[in-house]
């Protein structure tokens, strides 16, 4: 097995960080924290699974579409700055039970509505066509609709090649490293790499984190079963940069600090943004291997879930803002 070029090339950014560092205390002080939490769980309760191919299809389709959920109103362009927060208000759905359900679980849970009342929608011929004033009728305004319309049009094209979901994801043969490989190869969507002082530097956010949720909504059996989950990584995105910059576990240089903290637009593949988000991959890696030499043994995703169910809590700094449909 070769090894994942996300940790291999993360690790060469954070030696060579000018922005972002790691702080060993604060590392150790988080993991200390990890080790009372109970395992991470699979969380159901706003996600589809039924029958096979449609979950399958669902999974598909929720990663193409998990990204960058502020509204196009949060930001107005200030020249020279990069751009500063602006107004709206936040995509939401009503949960089951009447919640606010906002981002990654308002995406999961209205999807999951879709697969029982409207299977249709997971269709290559539906996926292939569907356009963003669509998706807005199905979804509701959704931001970057279409951002979102050219993924699912990319899924209804590798659904159309192969004929079902199951055969796609046969070609795995139970491996995280080949399914990756095979999602960045058909789905250019799916292809998050970076340029960093001329070297690629790969993170495939949304590639990684599609075999974990097979995984979850599979129970670790059949199309959940994976002989190399260790190969993941974390999945660096937004909440995870921001929890570990929050427990000191990163330290950002004040220039940086202060530009997050003024809501400015950081833009995708800066050194900045390469720099946080590398830094996030190398301190999960660290917490892992801490974490085992306390006696408790958690994978790199298990660890990201762990943090991110953290994330979700009151922070004392913000998240970094990055348009983009990487992640």
């Amino acid at each position: 097995m070769k090894e994942n070029p996300v940790r291999t090339w993360a690790t060469w950014v954070v030696r060579q960080s000018r922005w972002v560092f790691l702080d060993p205390s604060g590392l150790t002080e988080l993991s200390e924290t990890l080790l009372d939490l109970p395992d991470p769980v699979w969380v159901s309760a706003y996600h589809f699974c039924g029958e096979e191919e449609l979950t399958l299809r669902y999974l598909l389709v929720l990663d193409a579409l998990n990204f960058c959920f502020w509204p196009p109103s949060f930001f107005t362009l200030s020249p020279g700055r990069g751009g500063r927060q602006g107004g709206g208000e936040k995509w939401s759905v009503p949960g089951p039970k009447g919640e606010k359900l906002t981002g990654y679980y308002a995406l999961s849970f209205r999807l999951c509505q879709l697969a029982e009342d409207f299977p249709d929608f997971f269709s290559p011929s539906f996926l292939s066509r569907v356009g963003p004033e669509e998706l807005w009728d199905l979804l509701g305004p959704i931001p970057l609709p279409a951002w979102r319309a050219r993924a699912l049009h990319e899924v209804g094209a590798l659904l159309a090649r192969f004929g079902l979901a199951s055969r796609f994801f046969l070609e795995a043969k139970k491996s995280a490293q080949k399914l990756v490989e095979l999602l960045t190869s058909h789905l250019p969507m799916f292809r998050d790499v970076a340029i960093y002082r001329g070297q690629w530097v790969p993170f495939l956010k949304r590639a990684q984190i599609l075999v974990a949720d097979l995984w979850g909504t599979f129970g670790g059996e059949g199309f959940g079963e994976f002989h190399d989950l260790a190969w993941l990584t974390a999945f660096a995105d937004y909440k995870l940069p921001q929890l570990l910059w929050d427990r000191r576990v990163l330290r950002l240089s004040a220039s940086f600090a202060q530009r997050i903290c003024a809501r400015e637009l950081i833009p995708r593949g800066s050194e900045e943004e390469v720099e946080l988000r590398a830094a996030t991959v190398v301190a999960v890696e660290e917490l892992v291997g801490l974490l085992r030499r306390n006696g408790r043994n958690l994978l790199p995703f298990q660890v990201d879930w762990l943090l991110w169910n953290l994330s979700q809590k009151g922070l004392s700094v913000p998240h970094h803002l990055t348009l983009t449909w990487a992640y």
